[in-house]
């Protein structure tokens, strides 16, 4: 990863959880708990899927920094994905299915404090890594359900991209019929 590119993940990353943070702030426990319809989360459940999905990416980063280089031309068909992730991630034109691997199951009880501290915890081990990290990221390549295999840096781009499409969904939760006024 070069000097730019650490700066770019780290900014994003950094922006990103200062947007989701400022997002939750002030809300009550009935509208952290508020779905807009039975298929829909609530609040509370993308926060908790957010610290979930970035625990499993942050180990799935330490396992590729381990494994082999990917061959030129595995890498090739990578190149450039993050931008594509980051207007990809944050549409919300399309609505994806998570895995069941990374549902919310209300491990922290739907806590308001706990879901975002987790969040916050995570999100905090993510931007470390990418400060420190001496990995060779764009060398390694881990598929991606959505996009295919991409690399390290193209990861902690998605991380980011995949928190600010869940805030614009906790947006909408707020805007949605029904959302209680405290």
């Amino acid at each position: 990863m070069t000097p730019a590119e650490r700066d770019r993940a780290v900014a994003y990353l950094t922006e990103t959880k200062c947007a989701v943070i400022d997002s939750t702030r002030g809300l009550s426990d009935a509208q952290w708990r508020h779905k807009p319809s039975a298929e829909e989360w609530s609040i509370a459940e993308c926060v908790e899927h957010l610290g979930i999905v970035e625990e499993r990416v942050l180990r799935g980063l330490a396992k590729m920094a381990s494994a082999p280089a990917a061959p030129g031309h595995e890498l090739a068909l990578a190149a450039g994905k993050e931008d594509l992730m980051i207007t990809e991630a944050t549409a919300r034109s399309q609505k994806i299915k998570a895995p069941p691997q990374v549902m919310p199951h209300g491990d922290c009880g739907d806590d308001p404090s706990r879901l975002i501290a987790r969040f916050i915890e995570v999100r905090e081990r993510v931007i470390v890594y990418a400060q420190s990290t001496s990995d060779p990221l764009r060398t390694r390549l881990l598929p991606h359900p959505m996009f295919g295999p991409i690399d390290g840096f193209q990861w902690l781009i998605f991380v980011a991209g995949h928190s600010e499409r869940h805030r614009l969904q906790m947006e909408d939760v707020k805007t949605s019929a029904g959302f209680p006024g405290a």
